[in-house]
């Protein structure tokens, strides 16, 4: 019998060709080392070619062969045994890739209703923009010209008749069979006459998918050495009118690749033409995918879940669900669910809790000095003349609404009158505006309607006050709206819902953060500019409350910037005046071309990624070319203004290849770096200790100073941290501490206080999960202190916070603590009988953790 083992320390790996299963088998023994518990996989489903990530899945019946294969997984699952580590799978249940290599789909667009996956993929089949077609958005320009142009052709293949668009490739849809056969009157094509005939009749026969597969290529491979068959397919694609006839037969419609800015009728992850959602709502598409997953299970190669963009299913907490079912309660299974500030997990889902992007936000904000962050908002604010922070964000998600997410906001105007809860006497452009006024205003990703939450219609009420703020005129439509609420019309806001997580997300995390720069260490995703820092020990309270087990994480493959990086970034706060004064000499050295704002963005990124002896030149141009486009200001993914660009990565280029600069940034970064590194370690002793399982995100334990994806998925020098860790890890007492100094800039110290911290975790395993957290008081503001308790187990963690004085506080120690500790990264024994001074801890090493003297 399975029992439920949670894991007491992740490491979340990144698989793609560049890393494979036999990459990780050859690093397992240095993550058991390390003191590693589990391996938290990104998908590892057949997906995409050349898929850097594993996100855009096209089976999820297969191991993608591109990282390894099932035998190979296999014999990982034995090696972790041999060093009790477990595996944590990261998977999509929210979307496929839209792809030759998705079969399902690509059946759907051969065979249409005859296909078992009709219904599998979230398309409305009903739109009135396409007839019962498909929408296929991939096309460079107009389907007329590129069938004039030439850049359309029928093609033959011995898996059947395709319809091809330069390297991309769909399937010839089987209604076009009648019409290419009525052109064959000569003798000499009667066996491609038989074989349509015969492809069409398999075809419609309710076949499976991997049956008609069989018989097509049976029935593909008796004609495709006939010269009469390539002659057929040039017969079509010598006559234009022909090709687009045929083109005009497919349960698909090909388009402009723009064209789904404004109308479309399947729903696609967030904005992206390539990544098609799927109807997992239903029990059929739910049991059919998973099967499988659930596979891996019961042969216990995978032993937890982390479910991807939870928010894009139509019904989250029914999906969890189904999951409990299928896997049972020992299955460990997480959520990636980005809280807003103040929001917490719905109390019904039965999960351990999220992959731990609050946590992110809470620790960021602890270790920023908050006077100093006013600052600096407000010297960014007089310096670019930026809008309100809540302005912006309402300007931008309104920017994405109209211009990238038009076709998703007509479609739910359209479901109003599908669903009858509107009628002609309703103005249709006051409904849309209130609709869409509904998501702006919505300030989290998403709600989660239930019929007669009082709660929930109580939280609903202040996005109906502030889209009343912003449009009076749509007064009717907002009351309408209100009412419709009010009425529980579940089916109307459930299929809203899946699209308001898509605008906050590419409205705020992918516009806002890139064009709000005052500092961009809390653009982050799970933070906010505005976000209130709240109390950490309550919230550590709560925490250990309500998700002991959830993920604790300060870097995924999807934050901004490197842990490292942003801390560095958080010190500014306490160099406020020193940095106006740098940014204004900076401003007049290097005579910028590009919009201050920007330049102001490139300082900071600068300042964030800046590695003594390492050139960050072409990954900062990079970054900033992304950023630039994500920005939608001066560039953007859809217009690029490459000259523009030009000028910004020029500058990057000029600037940091210029000594008067350089003379001013390093000895700068120098000073914030004797501030940061101390933050760092804080912030990872946090994440170790917190309640909750700390994740460690590939290569971040040592510094991590690497901006956005790609540049977050670089390959990691693991012969480098296994040498290190072996090193550090044969020597004690003062030959530790000097090897720890001198390998500083390095990351040594952040290595061994991850290795000490792990180790500490493994051996006291209940207390970390399952113990209290205990806030202590202490007599000055620049410490953090508390304990973890679980029985008679205690352990003692001190961390100082950011500030320019040195810590001179003491600690208040409650009724029945040890008197007697010993610091497990120094050795030190420490005596403390009510109070404990905090210099007597963090003596040796830049933060402090004790147990008893005894353990």
């Amino acid at each position: 019998m399975r029992s439920y083992n949670p894991p007491t320390a992740t490491y979340r790996i990144q698989f793609h060709a560049g890393f494979t299963f036999k990459h990780l088998k050859d690093i397992i023994p240095y993550l058991h080392q390390l003191g590693v518990s589990t391996i938290y996989a990104s998908p590892i489903f057949k997906a995409a070619p050349g898929s850097m990530h594993g996100y855009d899945v096209t089976d999820p019946h297969m191991i993608n062969p591109a990282i390894g294969t099932i035998d190979e997984l296999r014999e990982i699952h034995q090696l972790l045994q041999r060093h009790d580590m477990t595996w944590l799978q990261d998977i999509v249940p929210n979307h496929m890739a839209y792809h030759a290599e998705n079969t399902r789909l690509y059946d759907v667009m051969e065979r249409g209703p005859l296909s078992p996956y009709y219904a599998y993929f979230d398309i409305d089949w009903h739109h009135p923009d396409f007839a019962g077609k498909l929408m296929t958005p991939f096309l460079g320009k107009p389907l007329d010209s590129c069938i004039a142009d030439g850049e359309i052709k029928l093609a033959v293949t011995p898996g059947g008749f395709t319809v091809n668009y330069f390297q991309q490739v769909f399937p010839l849809s089987v209604t076009a069979y009648d019409l290419i056969s009525e052109q064959l009157s000569d003798s000499d094509a009667l066996p491609v006459v038989k074989l349509l005939s015969a492809l069409y009749q398999r075809a419609t026969a309710g076949t499976s998918l991997e049956d008609w597969t069989h018989q097509k290529g049976q029935l593909m491979a008796g004609v495709m050495n006939l010269e009469i068959v390539q002659g057929v397919v040039d017969k079509v694609n010598n006559n234009l009118a022909l090709l687009a006839k045929v083109v005009s037969k497919q349960y698909y419609q090909l388009a402009y690749w723009s064209d789904a800015d404004r109308s479309i009728n399947y729903r696609r992850f967030f904005t992206v033409n390539e990544l098609i959602t799927l109807k997992m709502e239903t029990q059929e598409v739910f049991n059919e995918y998973h099967t499988f997953l659930h596979s891996l299970y019961r042969e216990n190669l995978i032993q937890g879940l982390r479910i991807d963009h939870i928010d894009g299913l139509q019904d989250p907490g029914g999906y969890i669900e189904r999951l409990r079912q299928l896997f049972g309660n020992q299955c460990y299974i997480i959520a990636e669910k980005i809280l807003e500030d103040q929001e917490s997990l719905p109390h019904s889902w039965d999960l351990q809790g999220t992959s731990g992007y609050e946590f992110l936000s809470f620790v960021n904000h602890l270790l920023s000095h908050e006077r100093g962050v006013q600052g600096l908002h407000a010297y960014y604010t007089s310096l670019t003349g930026s809008p309100v922070y809540e302005e912006l964000v309402l300007e931008k998600k309104r920017l994405i609404l109209e211009r990238y997410m038009g076709g998703e906001w007509e479609n739910m105007v359209r479901l109003c009158y599908t669903l009858k809860l509107a009628d002609a006497r309703v103005s249709r452009e006051l409904l849309k505006e209130a609709i869409g006024l509904f998501m702006i205003c919505l300030p989290v990703y998403r709600l989660y309607p239930v019929a007669g939450d009082a709660l929930l219609k109580e939280e609903v009420a202040g996005t109906f006050a502030r889209m009343r703020s912003l449009n009076r005129s749509a007064e009717p439509a907002i009351l309408l709206l209100e009412q419709w609420w009010e009425e529980d019309k579940l089916p109307f806001f459930l299929r809203l819902m899946q699209f308001t997580g898509p605008l906050m997300a590419k409205g705020v995390e992918d516009t806002v953060f890139y064009v709000y720069n005052a500092l961009l260490s809390h653009n982050e995703v799970g933070d906010s500019p505005v976000a209130e820092p709240g109390n950490f020990h309550q919230l550590m309270v709560v925490r250990q409350q309500q998700t002991p087990h959830a993920l604790n994480t300060t870097a995924t493959h999807d934050t901004k910037r490197g842990e490292d990086g942003r801390i560095r970034l958080n010190m500014l706060s306490l160099f406020v005046e020193e940095w106006k004064q740098l940014v204004e000499t900076w401003r007049e050295l290097n005579e910028s071309e590009i919009l201050l704002n920007d330049e102001y963005f490139i300082y900071q990124s600068i300042v964030s990624g800046y590695e003594d002896g390492v050139s960050i030149i072409e990954r900062l141009q990079q970054y900033v070319v992304k950023a630039l486009r994500e920005g939608k200001v001066n560039s953007s993914w859809s217009s690029p203004d490459e000259e523009y660009e030009k000028k910004a990565t020029d500058f990057v280029s000029r600037v940091l290849q210029s000594k008067p600069f350089l003379d001013s940034l390093v000895p700068f970064i120098e000073k914030l770096d004797s501030f940061a590194y101390t933050s760092s370690l804080a912030q990872t002793l946090l994440k170790m200790t917190a309640p909750g399982v700390p994740d460690t995100y590939q290569g971040t334990e040592l510094w991590d100073y690497s901006y956005v994806d790609p540049d977050n998925r670089r390959p990691v020098d693991y012969e480098l941290r296994r040498a290190m860790l072996q090193e550090m890890s044969g020597l004690s007492g003062a030959g530790l501490f000097d090897y720890l100094a001198s390998h500083r800039k390095q990351g040594a110290e952040k290595l061994y206080l991850v290795w000490k911290m792990l180790h500490s975790r493994r051996e006291l395993r209940n207390l970390f999960l399952e113990g209290d957290y205990l806030p202590f008081q202490r007599s000055g503001e620049n410490v953090l202190a508390f304990a973890r308790v679980y029985r008679q187990e205690w352990v003692l963690v001190v961390v100082p916070l950011p500030d320019r004085e040195p810590v001179t506080a003491s600690i208040l120690l409650p009724a029945g603590a040890p008197e007697r500790w010993r610091n497990i990264f120094s050795g030190e024994v420490i005596a403390g009988k009510e109070v404990l001074e905090v210099g007597l801890v963090l003596g040796r090493f830049p933060v402090g953790v004790l147990v008893p003297e005894n353990i």
